[in-house]
């Protein structure tokens, strides 16, 4: 009896050890756990990089996650950030004023101007007002300012920050606004929208003007004068086509470059700095229904995260935000059942991996095959043409579908890929946010877009 009794209290004893050294070893990964956060996440932010994956709903994430990681040759920097840094994350509800699904003029105004405007307009209060931009309010404070986009630099998005135009589409005005308020550096396509005169004015103002890859790679970094960077007449073109077409490699920086050039530059503002950074063209893929450009963006909105987070390594005083201002087209991997005859074997979503690594063999986007004559190929031509872009070997009925590269490419490309879209319209779920660096835990983990402008005002200790 006593035998079961010193064995039923040893048991106790066993039990009751491991739930102490279970219960302190949590609490000091605990306390090791809030000591790292409250060093990183703590404090007054000098600077701010506001980084914006433009259209991309969680599907358009975890596709370039995957694409990227499984083959074990690369890591995402944003999952990396996720596993590794104390990093606080929401889910964001992006409304408009005037609708459940926001445009990205009314989206960047609710950042910029901290009210939700309708649809359409940049910092246009529905009563007619004006918001006072995040610009105007940093530049009264000595900091700089920066915007840097895959789009036009004229476009919704980097105005949102800067401008008042009761139309996002007066691309011209807003060129010459961004003078007139003195945003410090602007990079990205829509030379366009600036005139001879107007880039003289940019000149005579002191700003280094560059218009090629080349002169933009011979401006110092390290020079504090402000910069404007075009590099096209419309948008930059797809990631893709720049890593796959050496004429626009060669004339094109990528968004990473661009990045790295503007924190060089506003980096020595004694002041601190609010630099933009948005990967523009995930929602151009989105509209397209274009599930690899889609991808490859993404992944290059990855590679300025990782030159974001090298430049704070050096610079722990800065505030990182990384989040989108909607979804669209509501990308997806659709699971794919393998069938009789298949290399893959019949089964249940067994065929996923094996469509899904079919859009490894795509080397252009839709939009420049349209662009260089595809769309105007019929027949044999047509299918050698889309099997030496994509890889895709179609039937003959597919390639009769594909002509004019029409919307019935989305059926194709779906049937080899399994990736397919909801629409080419922007959609309205919840968003991904994340914060790292000081003033991020101000951010709550559920947040309305219009609710981040007095957040990063507080981050830097203006709220």
């Amino acid at each position: 009896m006593q035998k079961k009794n010193l064995a039923t209290d040893r048991r106790h004893f066993l039990k009751a050890a491991f739930a102490t050294s279970a219960v302190f070893g949590a609490e000091n990964a605990l306390a090791e756990s809030k000591t790292r956060e409250a060093g990183e996440n703590g404090g007054r932010a000098k600077n701010v990089i506001f980084m914006v994956s433009d259209g991309m709903n969680h599907g358009a994430l975890s596709l370039a996650r995957q694409f990227l990681e499984s083959d074990g040759k690369a890591q995402s920097h944003w999952m990396r950030l996720y596993r590794e840094r104390p990093v606080v994350r929401s889910l964001v509800e992006t409304f408009s004023a005037n609708s459940c699904v926001t445009d990205s003029a009314a989206a960047a105004s609710a950042w910029g101007g901290g009210q939700r405007v309708n649809n359409g307009t940049l910092n246009f209060l529905p009563d007619g007002s004006k918001a006072v931009t995040l610009h105007q309010k940093l530049k009264k404070t000595g900091r700089k300012t920066g915007l840097v986009t895959t789009a036009t630099i004229t476009h919704a998005t980097p105005a949102g920050f800067a401008v008042n135009m009761e139309s996002r589409g007066d691309e011209a005005t807003i060129a010459a606004q961004y003078l007139e308020r003195g945003v410090d550096v602007l990079l990205g396509g829509g030379r366009k929208f600036f005139s001879a005169d107007l880039k003289k004015e940019y000149a005579a103002a002191d700003y280094d003007v560059a218009e090629s890859k080349k002169a933009f790679a011979a401006l110092s970094g390290e020079s504090d004068k402000p910069l404007l960077g075009i590099f096209n007449d419309g948008h930059l073109p797809y990631s893709i086509d720049l890593q796959n077409v050496p004429e626009i490699e060669a004339a094109i920086p990528t968004l990473a470059e661009m990045t790295e050039k503007a924190l060089a530059r506003l980096a020595p503002s004694p002041d601190g700095f609010f630099l933009l950074v948005e990967g523009a063209r995930i929602d151009h893929a989105g509209h397209a229904n274009d599930a690899a450009a889609s991808i490859h963006d993404q992944i290059a909105f990855d590679d300025a995260i990782g030159t974001a987070l090298t430049f704070i390594e050096s610079h722990p005083d800065t505030l990182l935000v990384i989040t989108t201002d909607h979804g669209c087209g509501g990308i997806q991997m659709n699971g794919v059942s393998g069938k009789k005859g298949q290399p893959i074997g019949p089964g249940i979503y067994n065929a996923s991996n094996h469509s899904f690594d079919q859009l490894r063999g795509f080397k252009r986007s839709l939009e420049w095959m349209k662009q260089n004559g595809v769309s105007g190929l019929s027949g044999p031509p047509l299918g050698e043409a889309l099997a030496k872009h994509t890889g895709l070997t179609l039937t003959e009925d597919e390639i009769k579908a594909a002509q004019g590269l029409k919307s019935s490419m989305e059926d194709i490309y779906q049937k080899y890929t399994g990736v397919g879209w909801t629409s080419g319209n922007h959609t309205g779920e919840l968003v991904e946010f994340c914060a790292l660096g000081p003033g991020s835990r101000r951010f709550p983990a559920f947040l309305r877009n219009c609710d981040e402008h007095a957040l990063i005002l507080e981050a830097l200790d203006l709220g």
